[in-house]
């Protein structure tokens, strides 16, 4: 297996109008299948790695749905559980007028919540190159959270690689103590992906630089800051800088751009491109992510990503 992940499952429902908030009577668009590391591992299936995930759903539609869209994507699926006792995890979310979003999830009373460790079995590790984990996973409960720090450190054991992405969410953890949780995990990752905002929430302020080099001396060996519209940079030990722009596209809806880039970058890594490379790749890909309505709706494919990156316009070159 080229890459695996584990967390929550989701049925995402969105807002059809900016700017009407979840406090009054209006329209959704859903359900889509959703969860930062389920789309993380769907679009490295599309891209073409062999990918596998382990997580829980409900006996339910929404959870059926999830795990037909994974099957269809190519992802092993054979360590997704169906519970009969919960339901599926939804989240909905409504964007305010200037883009920002608001979530309210069911997840810690879902089936999501209902990943443990004893889920983790170390065999499924045997041949995995990458191990991709989501912060967001970590703040559902004690049960995920402690499960995802059981496959970090068994990937670390067997010498495979671990990716990781904050994914600050405020609806779940607190500020303060998502910070102290994510500046714990780090002994255990290998290559970080965070965003801009994230990486200036979670050191206290100052510039997404200027943290990124610091987070270097804390355990991981290649810092990626995504940020949106302005593109992406990456810093390694070594003091060595790569930046590349972003693509100029309609945007539709930006979730789950953040889990495509992560996607694209692991792709990238493992077929040991140059970090300049792999983030202009990783860049294409999520902005081919942000032109389309739901979370998981990125590439189709390999070739569309490179058809972007050699036709598509970046954001400052001329």
């Amino acid at each position: 297996m080229d890459v695996i992940s584990l967390g929550e499952l989701i049925a995402e429902f969105v807002r059809v109008h900016r700017g009407v908030m979840h406090d009054v009577a209006d329209l959704y668009m859903g359900p889509f299948p959703s969860g930062a590391p389920a789309i993380t591992i769907d679009s490295a299936a599309r891209l073409g790695l062999n990918a596998g995930f382990i997580g829980v759903v409900g006996n339910d539609d929404f959870g059926h749905m999830i795990i037909n869209r994974l099957r269809r994507d190519g992802v092993d699926t054979l360590r997704v559980i169906i519970d009969n006792d919960s339901i599926t995890g939804l989240a909905f979310v409504a964007y305010d007028q200037s883009g920002s979003r608001r979530f309210v999830f069911n997840l810690k009373w879902s089936s999501s919540a209902k990943l443990t460790p004893s889920l983790i079995n170390p065999d499924y590790f045997t041949g995995v190159r990458v191990l991709h984990v989501s912060g967001s996973t970590m703040y559902i409960g004690k049960g995920p959270r402690d499960a995802c720090i059981k496959a970090m450190s068994e990937a670390r054991r067997r010498g495979v690689l671990v990716s990781y992405d904050p994914n600050v969410r405020v609806e779940l953890m607190s500020i303060n103590d998502t910070r102290e949780l994510f500046l714990n995990s780090l002994r255990l990752v290998n290559v970080l992906l965070i965003s801009e905002e994230e990486v200036n929430v979670l050191m206290g302020g100052g510039g997404a630089l200027e943290n990124a080099i610091k987070l270097l001396n804390k355990g991981p060996e290649i810092i990626v800051v995504k940020r949106g519209v302005n593109g992406s940079f990456a810093v390694s030990r070594g003091n060595q800088y790569h930046e590349e722009y972003a693509f100029e596209v309609n945007e539709v809806d930006p979730t789950g751009a953040g889990d495509v880039f992560n996607a694209a970058f692991i792709y990238g890594y493992l077929k040991g491109w140059g970090i300049n490379q792999i983030l202009k790749f990783a860049n294409a890909a999520a902005a081919i992510k942000v032109t389309r309505m739901g979370p998981m709706e990125g590439p189709g494919g390999i070739n569309e990503v490179l058809e972007l990156m050699r036709k598509g316009k970046q954001r400052g070159v001329k």
